[in-house]
């Protein structure tokens, strides 16, 4: 009978966020019993490539993570959630493991003429209506569940606590700026009156209820598919959102500056919904895969009742902000969902 080594202990100064995934994937990988020689016989990768990735020597890619999980039954959604903010959290520290070369090279085209600052875009809405989603500053149990940049969590440095379930149960960790932002990601929150809503006692903050019309009306003030369009940057911000893709969807939702990334956006405001079921100023949200194809859609209208197709606002790479007509999501099995954001109310009848 073979013994079996001992792990390698994870290096020193590796972010949190990356140490939890880590930690989980050793465990998954322990509790299968699966060696690097299975996993190599099982996946596309060699055993050395898997040895590297989970003694935190080199970055692990997404899709590993995602072949694991399949391999030992885990949660793929969820470990792949784990996963983007890990990888934030390590771009935010280079030094701690190697940085992989996933930035995303924009498409060459004409600069476009930049938008006038002096056009602000106003929080105001009618009203003083509000409802509630999750306090992302509050403790959090991980369940289910665009990068997270790090802009998104500037200044939220003191320690928080998050209790870590799953493979490695029991074990509390106490995270910095990047465990809030898991945390966040992996909470589906409640909503008052929603069909399955959660315990009441969830901790929330109140946004702004936005009328559908109101939606629209922000979408268009980055006046889409126009010269005076705002270019696609995922590092670059306007009015105080980023210029990417769930950046745009959070100024047209009037969520908190810089914007919650796609995961969150789909995880944390907003619910899942059939695509027939779209209404304007609802989200078409691809929340999976790598940072070049996750992006976020604001739904407007439908091209014809046979609803084959739909208009949408989209801050789009390589381009900026534009108005097209998209198809994404309306074939079984596709990447990109409906979904529903909790602070937006249908207009006022007459």
């Amino acid at each position: 009978m073979s013994r079996r080594r001992p792990p390698t202990p994870l290096p020193d100064g590796l972010p949190e966020a990356v140490r939890i995934l880590l930690t989980e994937l050793r465990a998954l990988k322990e509790e299968s019993g699966l060696d690097l020689r299975a996993l190599e016989r099982r996946t596309h990768a060699s055993r050395s490539s898997w040895s590297r990735w989970l003694s935190g020597e080199t970055w692990i890619p997404a899709d590993a993570v995602v072949s694991l999980a399949d391999l030992c039954g885990a949660d793929a959604r969820r470990l792949a959630v784990l996963w983007e903010v890990a990888d934030e959290a390590r771009r935010s520290a280079p030094s701690a493991v190697e940085v992989a070369t996933t930035a995303e090279p924009l498409t060459a085209a004409p600069p476009p003429t930049a938008p006038d600052p002096a056009e602000p875009v106003t929080d105001a809405v009618p009203g003083t209506d509000t409802v509630l989603v999750p306090d992302l500053s509050r403790t959090t149990d991980l369940g289910p569940g665009e990068p997270v940049h790090a802009g998104s969590w500037a200044g939220r440095t003191r320690p928080r606590r998050l209790l870590f379930l799953g493979a490695v149960a029991g074990c509390t960790l106490v995270a910095g700026s990047a465990g809030v932002a898991l945390g966040a990601a992996l909470q589906t929150p409640p909503v008052a009156g929603d069909a399955g809503a959660g315990p009441s006692e969830t901790a929330r903050r109140p946004v702004k209820v936005l009328s559908r019309h109101d939606v629209l009306v922000r979408a268009r003030s980055w006046h889409p598919h126009s010269a005076r369009r705002v270019p696609y940057d995922q590092n670059a911000g306007f009015q105080g959102y980023r210029t990417d893709g769930s950046g745009y969807a959070s100024m047209a939702l009037g969520l908190p500056k810089p914007g919650p990334n796609s995961a969150l956006l789909e995880a944390s405001y907003c619910r899942r919904i059939p695509m027939a079921s779209l209404l304007p100023g609802d989200l078409v949200i691809k929340a999976s895969g790598g940072a070049d194809v996750r992006e976020v859609l604001v739904f407007e209208r439908w091209t014809s009742p046979a609803r084959r197709a739909y208009w949408a606002y989209q801050q789009r790479r390589g381009y900026g902000t534009d108005h097209l007509v998209r198809g994404d999501g309306l074939t079984p099995g596709a990447d990109h969902h409906g979904c529903r954001p909790y602070n937006v109310q249908d207009d006022p009848v007459g």
